[in-house]
């Protein structure tokens, strides 16, 4: 299937196109060295950037094209169109499971000759079958033995059977050098039964290693534990491996647990085993329903189209690329909600059980689209307070663990399951990051381990999209593999033309940034800036706040004034709270509330660059605003700023009288003295919506307004107070004021009580921001409030034992460094 999509020429194309010259040259001939020279870095990590970005023109030189980029994405909404019941290797295992059904008709034929043929056609030069792109000797003895025993049963391909036979006597040790959790699903059940079947025919295979004695063992301690009388009533995980209980079982009775399209959980080898035994006639369709679709071979698992679904957009997602199949997406989450039910889903519509794994990825995914889901469907998942992959299972995967996680962390106020979920997933993983534990027994990933660290550094409220981006192209396997009754891989959900467009749009990204970036540049300079102690790297984070929340390529003007009110906030924060007059400011304060340059004092040249920057600026954006809006957004601007104003001033007068607020009054305040509005609402004109005055005026967005300052403000003052920062102008402190107003409560007390304040006003942000999207009216603007609340969580996280990348090494990541 990758050969049809041109996986393999896109991604030679990818390193070997060359790309327009002037791509090169605005990096080197011009924009590179002023980018430089205005960077506001030392010597040294100046002529690093210059290195960096000589190496980007290297790369630049030989890809991507506008022509490249196109031909990805239509490759991937190929994928999308071509979508059924998923795309998904081979499996020899199953195929010979399939091959030894015996006709139905008497005649003491196989009944799928042709899958025999296959089996023939697709032994490796070793004598061995499985997964050809890596060994695991699990992989390769299991499908070998179920491979030489259906020949051997039709008598067909004598020397495939020697050889076969020949690459099981000589491998089977390595399995005691495998990772157990590599180990194929229900291989201690289906192996020793395929080894007896192969005595039975007289095959020359090791029956008497310690290897197999020991695995024997393992089955028989298992089969113990198995309740047959609840095997034959409920719907579990063991019908997915039937042939290896089918002398156990009562074939009559299980017919009733079986799926409506025929297959016993998808399972074509449990499915073919059952009709051998049963003859019946739905169990037939759905094999050659499935024989018809690969062609007289067979996968360890179908359908998987929910899996496929969910998994192709949760990696569109993470990589960046997401903006340019928002349609093709909205088709697929639809898909995955007309087949969610109330206790959870599977890999495909037709699966009689739930795992948590697809219910968590299918879950968070619907929630952030704006799809009414309960956290209620957890339940089945979740007994004396742990949670599990299957209902009734004793032990946690890490990727459903992992999936889970971040499935809670979308949690809306009175979610107490999920909140019981977040701390139970967090426990889970920093407890296997700690021994060095995080492999799965689902999937042999690129960088799981990495995953892991970058949701444990970076939870969901403090993870920005384009800095998550930046990890996953790191992380991203093109050929991961997933573990099933054999090694299988998902074409559609882990390719090279995925990691290709998303590190083409990567670099086409960072160009334009680079080039908005210059216009902030010019900007500063044009205001005078530099005068009032704005750095250049200054500047750099503040369009980095911006780009790394609002990416896409067409939001540029939304980008450029966040990072304008970015700056102007900076400058006006240090005005008011750095040695500056109070009358002085009062000056201030009548030229803004009269927005009229005249009430300036001309001599007071810091004042009178400040006033400027800022009368110059809001116009400016007001005016762009002009023709998104269709009439004057000024006073609107303009009102942030003189509510922001009066609250700080209120804080100095609390400062030179020696007042400490009650804490209602503290807090009440310090949300508006934080003034987040200032730096959101400018660009909340550019994203797309039309804002009415009655949206502005109305109590929603006064709402949201108060929850995004109030996570600003205590986090700003939680993070101060552990550090044992003065704060600014001794204006006071969250932590402090509620101790003092608490005196029964410890610090640490106090401090869980902010944080858990902090917690209950993001929950109001995520239902704000997810369930809006069901509505027809406005709520692009919306997710601004969830961006800035993120970035105060990204600027002043805790730790938690986790070390973050300094802020501006991601900016510089994210701007200038390229790709390797």
């Amino acid at each position: 299937m990758a050969a049809e999509l041109g996986d393999e020429s896109l991604s030679k194309r990818f390193k070997l196109q060359a790309a327009p010259r002037t791509l090169a040259s605005s990096l080197l001939d011009s924009k590179a060295p002023d980018l430089v020279s205005q960077s506001g870095w030392d010597i040294d990590d100046a002529e690093a950037l210059q290195d960096s970005l000589a190496s980007l023109a290297l790369v630049t030189e030989s890809g991507p094209t506008p022509q490249f980029l196109e031909e990805c994405i239509s490759a991937v909404r190929n994928m999308f169109r071509n979508m059924g019941d998923g795309q998904i290797s081979i499996s020899a295992y199953d195929t010979a499971w399939v091959a030894l059904v015996p006709a139905l008709d008497g005649s003491g034929k196989p009944q799928f000759p042709r899958s025999l043929e296959w089996i023939v056609n697709n032994q490796f030069a070793d004598g061995s079958w499985g997964e050809a792109d890596l060994f695991s000797a699990y992989d390769r003895v299991v499908n070998t033995v179920a491979c030489v025993v259906a020949l051997k049963t039709w008598n067909i391909g004598a020397l495939n059977v020697t050889r076969g036979c020949e690459f099981i006597t000589q491998n089977i040790h390595k399995i005691a050098d495998e990772p157990e959790d590599h180990m194929p699903i229900g291989f201690e059940i289906v192996f020793p039964a395929m080894m007896e079947d192969a005595k039975k025919l007289g095959l020359d295979l090791p029956f008497d290693h310690p290897i197999t004695h020991k695995i024997l063992v393992e089955r028989e301690r298992k089969l113990k534990k198995i309740p047959m009388e609840v095997v034959h009533k409920y719907p579990s995980t063991l019908l997915h491996s039937l042939e290896g209980l089918r002398d156990l079982v009562d074939w009559n009775r299980l017919l009733k647990l079986q799926s409506k399209d025929g297959s016993f959980l998808c399972s074509p080898s449990s499915t073919a085993c059952a009709l051998m035994y049963t003859g019946d006639q739905k169990c037939l369709q759905y094999l050659n329903n499935v024989l018809e679709q690969f062609d007289n071979a067979v996968p360890n698992v179908y359908p998987v189209d929910l899996f496929e679904h969910m998994w192709i957009v949760d990696r569109l997602q993470r990589l960046g690329i997401a903006h340019y199949f928002q349609k093709e997406i909205k088709v697929c989450l639809d898909y995955v909600y007309q087949n969610w039910a109330a206790n959870g889903i599977a890999w495909a519509r037709e699966a009689v059980i739930s795992d948590v794994d697809d219910t968590a990825m299918g879950f968070r995914l619907l929630r952030q689209h704006g799809y009414d889901v309960s956290s209620d469907v957890f339940l089945p998942f979740h007994k004396d307070d742990e949670f599990f992959c299957f209902a009734g299972q004793s032990g946690q995967a890490v990727t459903g663990m992992f999936n889970l996680h971040r499935a809670s962390q979308t949690l809306l106020p009175g979610e107490s399951l999920l909140k019981s979920a977040r701390g139970f997933t967090r426990s889970f993983l920093e407890e296997k990051w700690r021994t060095n534990d995080i492999s799965d027994k689902w999937i042999i990933t690129k960088d799981l381990p990495g995953e892991v660290e970058y949701a444990l550094t970076y939870p969901f409220y403090a993870s920005l999209p384009r800095v998550e981006t930046r990890a996953y192209l790191d992380h991203y396997g093109s050929d991961d593999i997933w573990i099933g009754k054999s090694l299988y891989k998902m074409p559609y959900v882990h390719n090279e033309t995925f990691l290709a467009l998303a590190k083409a749009d990567y670099q086409l990204r960072q160009q334009q940034y680079r080039e908005e970036l210059e216009q902030l540049f010019s900007w500063s300079l044009e205001h005078d800036f530099e005068k009032v102690s704005v750095s250049k790297e200054k500047v750099v984070e503040d369009f980095f706040s911006a780009a790394a929340n609002i990416y896409e390529p067409q939001l540029s003007s939304a980008r450029r004034v966040w990072a304008q009110s970015g700056v102007l906030t900076s400058i006006l924060d240090d005005y008011f709270h750095t040695n500056t007059g109070i009358e002085e400011l009062r000056q201030f304060q009548a030229a803004v509330d009269s927005w009229d340059p005249s009430l300036i004092d001309s001599e007071n040249q810091r004042q009178s660059i400040i006033f400027k920057g800022l009368y110059n600026s809001i116009n400016a954006m007001a005016a762009e605003a002009f023709v998104t809006q269709g009439r004057d957004i000024t006073q609107h601007l303009i009102g942030h700023y003189k509510s922001w104003i009066q609250a700080s001033l209120l804080e100095l007068e609390w400062t030179e009288a020696d007042t400490v607020p009650q804490w209602p009054e503290y807090i009440r305040n310090a949300e508006s003295a934080i003034g987040l509005e200032r730096v959101m609402l400018p660009a909340m004109f550019f994203v797309g919506d039309e804002l009415s005055d009655e949206v502005l005026g109305g109590d929603e967005f006064k709402a949201l307004t108060q929850n995004v300052n109030a996570v600003g403000r205590l986090l700003q003052d939680i993070h101060a107070h552990k550090q044992g920062e003065p704060t600014v102008a001794q204006r006071g402190n969250s932590v402090a004021i509620h101790i003092r107003n608490h005196p029964e409560k410890t610090e640490e007390e106090v401090v869980e009580y902010l944080r858990n304040t902090i917690d209950a006003n993001m929950q109001e942000l995520t239902y704000a921001t997810t369930t809006s999207q069901r509505s027809n009216g406005s709520h692009a603007y919306k997710k601004l409030f969830f961006h800035m609340a993120r970035l105060m969580h990204f600027f002043y996280r805790d730790d938690a034992g986790f070390t973050p990348i300094p802020p501006m090494e991601h900016a510089k990541r994210l701007l200038f460094t390229p790709l390797s």
